[in-house]
């Protein structure tokens, strides 16, 4: 820890040298001694360089990334099951299903499938509240189970004015309410995600299918994603995020519910490892009232398209010109209360 210490302390001194020769206009060069130079700088051999650039050239850059994280998750995930089976005995079925799931982890990099773009509707007149989509998240997408990290907040708004400001998040377990209607909100996946554009480090993105990604070993915690949204889609981890074993889904993708580092970034990401293998984001499986539709909009046929064509739609905040692509749309049934006291 002391060795660490000292170079850093020589990494400002020559940051602070160089500031210094900044603010002089550059009148005078300021030497630096060689030696204290390559205490900081480290070489780098010619077959690193090359091996480099290979990989920077192959089919998908991700792949040896998610290679090595899924041999660092599998691992992990082996020790907590030594102390599941430790505890609850060899034949239990804790035991089992833990030893089960570690050994189904995988991480993958599935790319973009070109032509593709995934958009969202979601049929106001049909959302019932009841916060399915949002729990279905959080268990496919690897959240944090102790900090109530959810990448999906539902807004409870009176229908006459659809004011969103001072809305109620914590309305209980007495929805669907008469007069009320229910707006979930997550990432928008926009086609000018304002995100994107004050990221430093280019840790977030758009990608060619429309989904807004996470580079979590890139991501630095600045947080200036999160202030440059105007949907609150972003969420930070203050902490190492906790996801029981036996809750592990072991379908990881390394742009999306791969388990995160402590202090990045994350947020929806349309369950990328479901969508690019042909399947569909959980909390479109899960809605029991059939309140959601995905697809890819390019296609003609596919619902998406049937439903903006048919219906219409809406976007929030369409002033902030980030043109949001989860579509808000009013289908030609509304939802009817929980009872007929309330009706």
């Amino acid at each position: 820890m002391k060795e660490e210490g000292k170079i850093d302390s020589k990494k400002r001194q020559l940051l602070k040298a160089a500031a210094v020769g900044i603010g002089a206009g550059m009148v005078s060069f300021i030497a630096i001694e060689r030696n204290k130079l390559m205490e900081v700088l480290r070489p780098v051999s010619l077959s690193e360089i090359i091996g480099f650039v290979e990989a920077e050239e192959g089919l998908n850059k991700y792949e040896k990334r998610a290679r090595e994280r899924e041999a660092e998750i599998k691992k992990m995930c082996r020790a907590e099951a030594d102390k599941i089976c430790l505890d609850k005995g060899e034949d239990s079925a804790e035991c089992s299903e833990a030893r089960n799931r570690c050994e189904k982890i995988v991480v993958k990099a599935t790319p973009p499938k070109p032509g593709t773009r995934f958009v969202m509707a979601l049929d106001i007149n049909k959302c019932i509240g009841c916060r399915r989509c949002a729990y279905a998240c959080v268990m496919e997408n690897n959240t944090d189970r102790d900090i109530g990290i959810e990448w999906i907040h539902v807004l409870e708004v009176h229908r006459d004015d659809l004011e969103l400001l001072n809305t109620n998040i914590d309305y209980g377990e007495e929805a669907p309410k008469k007069d009320y209607v229910y707006i979930p909100m997550a990432c928008m996946h926009c086609d000018e995600p304002s995100c994107v554009y004050v990221c430093p480090v280019v840790a977030t993105w758009k990608e060619d299918d429309g989904i807004v990604v996470v580079d979590y070993d890139r991501c630095i915690g600045c947080r200036y994603c999160i202030t440059a949204c105007p949907y609150g889609a972003r969420r930070f981890n203050w902490k190492k995020p906790r996801v029981p074993v036996l809750e592990l889904n072991p379908n990881m993708h390394i742009l999306g519910n791969v388990l995160r580092y402590p202090h990045v970034v994350e947020k929806c990401i349309y369950c990328i490892q479901r969508t690019r293998d042909g399947g569909i984001p959980a909390c479109v499986e899960v809605c029991p009232v059939g309140a959601r539709s995905f697809g890819d909009i390019n296609d003609p046929e596919g619902p998406i398209r049937r439903i903006l064509e048919k219906y219409g739609a809406f976007v929030l905040r369409p002033e902030t010109g980030n043109k949001p692509m989860f579509f808000y749309y009013f289908g030609p049934a509304r939802t009817p209360p929980r009872s007929k006291e309330e009706g």
